[in-house]
């Protein structure tokens, strides 16, 4: 159906023709501006089917080039508006691909456990929008479906974002729980609200660019650098010292080689290198957390 809109009388908004009707300014239903300003905006949106079928859309970039260069979409992310490619076929190689992408996120449940235990709240919400989030994106990305109407390209977004909060929360572990010595609550909510702002932007800015899920968390990085060397109190280090942290930074290094083999979809075809990574990067936050805030 064809909506048809009539604009109101000019003068029913009209300061001046209010006034010589003896009605005061502060009356005029403010409404009628917004309305016309939003009903061209609401019909742009809303788009015809022709528009619809022929449009290419791609939530990996949205646009053929933006600002950092990423012309190409994966193979389930380009999609037609309304229309998406062909689920895949349950075959030996989707389920082996979904037990190394998918079901290896059930090992961060070991550190959001124990995040629990230490009434870390704000890192307790972080994980588990992280395997939420990741978990959706890896399930769309192998069966090529989507889960509450997004794909895996929308998942995978939002599990950027959440990657980015979760690694935060290690660098709030670096600094310490707020208190009179250690870092204010105002100094860690700064730290991890600012990382999550400027993470945001760059998601939109382009997803599926590394650099922009890595330079949030080096921004945040930085700051704890600096923190650390200028109003860290006395003894501080001494929390790096020991045998966990040493197990637990190897484990981390270990978890980014494996990220790093798993950028190119192309070799790891059933994800073995990004399940690697998930597995060597919940241990390394398990060790991180028994290092850093023992019970």
């Amino acid at each position: 159906p064809v909506l048809s809109l009539r604009a109101a009388p000019r003068c029913l908004s009209c300061a001046s023709c209010a006034q010589r009707r003896g009605q005061p300014p502060s009356l005029i239903a403010p409404g009628r501006r917004i309305m016309r300003l939003l009903l061209p905006m609401v019909l742009l949106a809303a788009p015809s089917q022709p528009y619809q079928r022929r449009r290419r859309f791609c939530c990996k970039t949205e646009m053929t080039y933006n600002a950092l260069g990423d012309p190409e979409c994966g193979r389930q992310d380009l999609v037609l508006m309304g229309k998406r490619e062909k689920p895949r076929e349950a075959d030996g190689a989707a389920w082996l691909e979904f037990l190394f992408a998918v079901v290896t996120n059930a090992a961060f449940l070991v550190p959001l456990r124990m995040l629990w235990r230490r009434r870390r709240v704000a890192d307790v919400a972080a994980c588990v929008g992280l395997v939420i989030t990741s978990t959706f994106y890896h399930y769309c990305e192998t069966f090529r479906v989507s889960i509450f109407g997004m794909n895996a390209g929308n998942w995978h977004r939002l599990d950027n974002v959440f990657a980015i909060a979760g690694s935060v929360t290690f660098v709030a572990l670096l600094m310490g729980r707020a208190s009179k010595a250690g870092p204010s609550q105002q100094e860690l909510d700064g730290l991890r609200w600012g990382a999550l702002f400027v993470g945001l932007f760059f998601q939109e800015l382009n997803p599926w660019n590394v650099a922009c899920t890595i330079a949030p968390v080096a921004g945040a990085l930085a700051y704890a650098a600096w923190w650390l060397s200028t109003r860290a109190p006395a003894g501080h280090g001494a929390r790096f010292r020991s045998r966990e942290f040493r197990y637990a930074a190897v484990a981390q290094v270990v978890a980014h080689v494996f990220f790093a083999l798993g950028l190119d979809e192309r070799r790891d075809v059933f994800r073995a290198w990004h399940g690697l990574w998930h597995l060597a990067n919940a241990a390394s936050a398990t060790m991180y957390l028994v290092a850093l805030d023992p019970l």
